[in-house]
């Protein structure tokens, strides 16, 4: 009953919130890989293939919907968990009255589920949802064996090594992370039961891992999506140490530690509101403070402290909820030193005021049912119910486009949107997109050739030399439509080749001139009016991060609508402003180096 009452709440807001496509960043991706079990970008994510592919079994809706159903059954999973954690806390010292735990325990856990750290990853296709998940029942089992004593079970250890295993083998990082805290609690497992139980619960940590091993295996088959074909030991290895993403953010650019952290903290506080940090403070003084409840204490500080330096560590950028999910587990910490605080004060109160016995549970219950007022504030950055516009794009990224045509990709989005659209509709076969910030993952060039061997000399002149041949460009534009997404990238000679059309731009086999430009803009004006009139108001947070890019490298005017205040665009409308009509701008200062 517990269970039932903890998630039900979770369930139904996820469900009635889930996106019916796809969303951006990542989603498609997911969308692809759950296809038909494909592998997703390093470390390959071999248990989100298999539980998002699940997704194929559902009897209703699109594919991209039914794997986001997946996500929000996943994140009720973690609700359910991190109750159970928190109530089994609240044991601890003797300090909170029966009587109150659940109540507070679930009013923690809405408190925090319904925040957007949580909420947005069980709305769309990710692997955030089944992380969480795993380490909740983890930690639930670990806090179970440790309060059990000589005389309880020790099975719950072995359940939190199969989920750890679990966990390692869907995103390594986050669950590594989750290691450092919990030797709290295993010094006293060690202490209590000795080193046979750590035997075997490396046993079934291991058996998580054998995950992996679907990795090479499936990759030998050629799924749809093969994201550096770990079919040999070099490239397996290549793939699980996320070896592409070692190098992804540079130290030059990257903001100095301090500021990334306080960003973190700032997240922090907006998600959870200040008053709750200010009580959590209090929790966490009680708990320390005790003997007895000092290790839990430990272990629930330390899970703040390493996710949030973690997050900072690889850098944090505010808007992206992918860097948002790092803090899920951080707010869990949070909010149970903050109902620790409460439970402390309110069996004070019932010690108190003997005669009202009642009186603490009632206030404990009313707190519960107020905490789900997190779900209403933050609603309006969680909700995906009404988004359709990446099936908006869809039409001039992919299903308008010409037969056979050739598209050369820079934006990583518009490459992951256009295998999930793909994966599940399979209707455009015919076209061919290039991704170009991935042709270093092993295979992915000659799986290109393989399949269309007269891609051969512009993709030899890509690789070598790292730019776009104008002369192999106008030589495949005359055996097949090629399109290029424009992109800071674009080399000025490339220019010249270029006309508007569709949501890119296409390769012309002469130079433009004035009539075709002219004829160029005017269509894609319209088209540019359709979409955002199918988009509708107010535009989506990380549709307008698209749009301001697509923008950018297409219509300044069309840019600064979007955002009046974006550095970039206003530094190239004065340089636009001071140039000499009819001379070449110089456009270092807003290129990529």
């Amino acid at each position: 009953m517990k269970a039932l009452i903890a998630g039900v709440l979770p369930l139904f807001v996820y469900v009635g919130t889930a996106s019916g496509y796809a969303h951006w960043l990542d989603s498609g991706e997911f969308v692809a890989a759950a296809a038909d079990f494909g592998i997703s970008h390093p470390p390959g994510h071999p248990l989100a293939a298999i539980v998002l592919g699940a997704a194929n079994l559902a009897p209703i809706g699109a594919l991209s919907f039914r794997v986001a159903l997946i996500c929000a059954l996943l994140g009720a999973v973690a609700a359910v968990a991190l109750c159970f954690a928190f109530e089994s806390t609240l044991r601890v010292g003797g300090m909170i009255r029966e009587s109150l735990r659940f109540p507070l325990a679930l009013g923690a856990t809405w408190w925090v589920v319904g925040t957007q750290a949580w909420w947005f990853q069980a709305v769309r296709p990710e692997v955030y949802a089944l992380q969480m998940a795993l380490l909740c029942i983890a930690i639930e089992r670990l806090l179970r064996v440790s309060l059990s004593g000589k005389d309880g079970d020790v099975r719950p250890l072995y359940q939190a090594a199969l989920a750890l295993g679990l966990a390692l083998a869907n995103h390594h990082y986050l669950a590594a992370l989750a290691v450092v805290p919990s030797l709290w609690l295993l010094v006293g497992v060690w202490r209590t039961w000795g080193w046979r139980p750590f035997a075997w619960s490396a046993g079934f940590t291991g058996a998580g891992l054998l995950t992996y091993i679907y990795l090479p295996l499936r990759a030998l088959r050629e799924p749809f999506l093969n994201l550096g074909d770990p079919s040999s030991p070099g490239r397996f290895l290549w793939v699980v140490t996320a070896r592409a993403f070692q190098k992804s953010v540079s130290q030059d650019a990257a903001a100095p530690f301090g500021e990334r952290f306080a960003d973190v903290l700032l997240t922090t506080g907006e998600h959870l509101h200040i008053v709750t940090l200010l009580v959590a403070l209090l929790g966490a003084y009680f708990m320390l403070r005790v003997k007895s409840a000092r290790k839990y204490g430990l272990f629930w500080l330390t899970l703040w402290i390493v996710y949030a330096l973690g997050r900072a560590a690889i850098g944090f950028v505010r808007g992206n909820p992918d860097a948002n999910a790092y803090f899920m587990l951080s707010y869990a910490s949070l909010a149970v030193f903050a109902v620790f605080a409460v439970g402390v004060l309110l069996s004070a109160l019932a010690e108190a005021v003997p005669s009202r016995p009642r009186l603490g549970p009632a206030l404990a219950t009313v707190l519960a049912l107020g905490a789900s007022f997190q779900f209403i504030r933050s609603a309006e950055g969680s909700t995906l119910a009404n988004f359709v516009d990446t099936d908006v794009f869809d039409d001039g990224l992919r299903r308008s486009l010409p037969p056979r045509s050739v598209v050369l990709v820079h934006n990583p989005q518009t490459i992951f949107r256009f295998w999930g659209g793909e994966a599940e509709e399979q209707n455009r076969p015919d076209v061919t997109m290039i991704p170009l910030p991935l042709l270093t993952y092993p295979s992915l060039v000659d799986r290109l050739l393989k399949n269309e061997p007269e891609l051969t000399p512009l993709l030899r002149s890509y690789v070598l030399d790292g730019t776009l041949s104008v002369a192999e460009l106008q030589s495949l534009a005359a055996l097949r439509p090629v399109y290029v997404e424009m992109d800071v990238r674009v080399t000025r000679d490339m220019m010249d080749l270029l006309v508007p059309e569709h949501l890119y731009h296409r390769v012309l086999t002469a130079d433009t001139t004035e009539t075709d430009e002219a004829r160029a803009m005017h269509t894609h004006a319209r088209l540019w009016g359709e979409l955002y009139q199918r988009i509708g108001q107010p535009i989506e947070e990380h549709t307008k991060t698209q749009l301001l890019w697509r923008h950018y490298a297409d219509s300044l005017g069309a840019g600064l609508a979007l955002n009046p205040h974006a550095r970039e665009l206003l530094m190239m409308r004065d340089a636009l402003k001071a140039a000499t009509p009819g001379e070449p701008v110089d456009v270092t200062p807003f290129t990529i180096r």
